[in-house]
């Protein structure tokens, strides 16, 4: 089944519309800054449909970790993000440039074509945009090239994060 490109572009409008209709009122600091820990699931990339972890060091520097698996290929990978922004500015969009290495575990890829499967090095580096609420959820798209089974491909991520800091309950 193949996504067409109208499809993920009116995913996105929603999504993003509906994070960011939550959020009218300018903020006076970065949210990278508030946001440490997040938890979440990435459609694409280099562990393929994975859940993931990313820590944010300051506004511009994060790792990553994740573990993922599609029909045949699975996939391990840890990785790093460089948002650009400002430490003083409001930021709701930030663009991030990345780097992640990982294996791929590929199942039927050996002489006999069945279950016999064989490791793969991956080398992924993506350049994206996130949108990140107050609360910390997070929707990040990116393109990337990938680097699977001796050979360079195209791929991207939908990401979607939630923040793993507990929110503060009003009244107590």
């Amino acid at each position: 089944m193949e996504l067409k490109k109208g499809n993920l572009s009116l995913i996105l409008l929603v999504v993003t519309t509906m994070a960011w209709g939550q959020n009218q009122v300018s903020d006076s600091v970065n949210r990278r800054l508030e946001v440490k820990n997040q938890l979440g699931v990435q459609f694409g990339g280099p562990s393929f449909l994975s859940c993931n972890y990313e820590h944010f060091f300051n506004h511009h520097w994060s790792i990553e970790a994740g573990v993922g698996s599609i029909l045949a290929i699975s996939g391990v990978h840890v990785g790093g993000r460089y948002y650009f922004g400002s430490k003083a500015k409001p930021t709701k969009f930030a663009p991030y440039l990345g780097a992640a290495i990982g294996a791929a575990f590929i199942i039927g890829g050996g002489s006999s074509g069945g279950i016999d499967g064989y490791g793969a090095a991956v080398g992924y580096v993506p350049l994206g945009i996130q949108l990140m609420t107050k609360k910390g959820f997070a929707v990040s798209l990116e393109a990337a090239g990938m680097y699977l089974d001796n050979e360079v491909l195209p791929m991207g991520a939908l990401r979607l994060y939630r923040s793993l800091k507990k929110e503060k309950k009003k009244g107590n």
